[in-house]
């Protein structure tokens, strides 16, 4: 993405770079969730 983004001005790549990142986030933060619930309770992972 920065290839692409590179002879845009400052603003423009800001913004472009916040929509592609939001969803990737989105997405991870859902992959981690669901795999949380994975983790049994009391493990060195799953406590908290």
């Amino acid at each position: 993405m920065e290839s692409e983004v590179r002879d845009l001005e400052p603003d423009l790549r800001s913004r472009i770079r916040h929509e592609n990142a939001v969803p990737l986030m989105d997405a991870l933060h859902a992959w981690m969730s669901a795999q949380r619930n994975l983790v049994p309770e009391g493990s060195g992972s799953g406590s908290g």
